[in-house]
């Protein structure tokens, strides 16, 4: 642990610097913020609690207000106050800005040390950093946390994907940080150089920043030969720091010191109970510059009943299943991508790039799944692994669907966030 103290604290412990974090944290957003005063004077609340309960009475916050006061509208101090700024991949529409006061960069490199210690990483280790530094936060969280515990940090940034390769050969590193999808195509890339992946020195991961299924962590683990760790976090509230998952490998631990999590139902806002799925709320307990009050984070998860074998007491979530907005509705059923997945990466004979294309057949809702083959395939060998395909999806999902095995390499590549789904309804519309 990086910091015991405080990663095993009692749960009344817990809630009562909770309570105390969040009615300071009120106080000063009512108080120095324009927007959560009208906000919090609108819906008739006052910011001195009295139990962590007095929350649900308070407005959620949303990605549209943000974008409504970007870029600086949200901040509470004046701008001559921040050291630093950072912006979200704006993958779902404009770059959520946030700035960051030299308080706020302390309790991210906190969190993210936590994280990071709690996957493995040590001053021993070469921690190798595929990832872009820019205004994605991704980079920089994991520099600071490992610059925290001490590790020998390898900046490598993003792309040139041969050269990252000979720089884990050259330095021998042991960690490497990023996005699952990338970590998959590092592995490709290194066999095409004549590199097997699990010969290298790596032995240790951490990813994030997408859908990360259980069978991609368990893909990732066997062709790199390393143990795998997951890692939750958004712009909004820091960046990549806000929750990861232990050597017990189940679910996620959220640092309750520095964020308050709800889980509620969708669609009426409605407060759920533990082990019952809905979407993910958070509000920063500690973040002076930029505080976040009841944000809707649109990610779908749970939060588990039950201390963790680790010894950690701050409260677990499962993986996060897909963002509520990514849900897609085909022939009248519901379906996220991390299902579809999930089958893809269980199956031994197919390789690790995929693609949903969606478009309409008439009035008829059609997908077709495009999987890469490990490798080139005969018909024969292809109408098998279709069929296979075919029948655990429609297993998983109830949905009928067109599966295609093209050959290696021959879909789309993505350095960053893979994008896996193509809905052509819209066009056609």
């Amino acid at each position: 642990m990086f910091n015991p103290k405080i990663e095993t604290l009692s749960r009344k412990k817990i809630e009562e610097l909770q309570l105390k974090r969040l009615r300071k944290i009120l106080i000063h957003a009512y108080e120095n913020v324009p927007f959560y005063r009208e906000k919090f004077d609108s819906a008739g609340v006052e910011p001195n609690i009295k139990s962590l309960d007095d929350l649900q009475k308070f407005p959620f916050t949303t990605k549209d207000d943000l974008r409504k006061n970007a870029p600086f509208g949200m901040l509470a101090f004046p701008l001559s106050e921040y050291i630093e700024l950072h912006a979200s991949s704006g993958t779902t529409g404009e770059p959520i800005t946030v700035c960051y006061t030299p308080n706020d960069l302390e309790v991210w490199t906190e969190v993210m040390a936590r994280c990071l210690a709690m996957a493995g990483l040590t001053n021993r280790d070469i921690f190798q950093i595929p990832i872009p530094y820019g205004t994605f936060t991704g980079a920089f969280g994991f520099h600071y946390g490992g610059k925290r515990i001490g590790a020998l940090i390898v900046p490598t940034g993003k792309g040139d994907s041969e050269r990252q390769i000979r720089l884990m050969k050259y330095y021998g590193t042991t960690f490497i940080a990023g996005i699952a999808s990338y970590a998959l195509h590092l592995a490709n890339v290194a066999r095409k150089m004549g590199i097997e992946p699990a010969e290298l020195d790596v032995r240790n991961g951490i990813f994030g920043a997408e859908m990360f299924t259980k069978a991609t962590k368990e893909r990732i683990m066997k062709e790199w030969n390393m143990d795998v760790h997951d890692i939750y976090g958004l712009t909004e509230m820091c960046g990549p720091g806000v929750s990861a998952d232990c050597d017990e490998h189940d679910g996620l631990h959220l640092w309750e010191d520095h964020f308050l999590p709800e889980i509620i139902d969708p669609k009426t806002g409605e407060r759920l109970e533990k082990e019952e799925e809905g979407e993910l709320v958070l509000t920063t307990l500690t973040k002076e510059g930029m505080p976040i009050i009841r944000y809707r984070t649109r990610d779908i998860t749970f939060i588990y009943d039950g201390i963790c074998n680790c010894g950690r007491t701050h409260i677990r979530h499962a993986p996060i299943k897909g963002r509520s907005d990514d849900m897609l509705i085909i022939k009248g059923t519901n379906i996220f991508p991390s299902q579809i997945e999930e089958v893809i990466m269980k199956n031994e004979k197919v390789g690790n790039n995929w693609l949903m294309v969606i478009e309409k057949s008439g009035e008829m809702d059609m997908l077709t799944v495009k999987v890469e083959g490990k490798r080139k395939y005969n018909e024969e060998e292809i109408e098998r692994i279709r069929r296979e395909l075919e029948k655990e999806i429609k297993i998983v999902t109830t949905l009928g669907v067109k599966v295609e095995v093209v050959e290696p390499d021959s879909l789309p590549k993505y350095e960053g966030k893979a994008r896996r789904v193509i809905d052509k309804r819209k066009a056609s519309q």
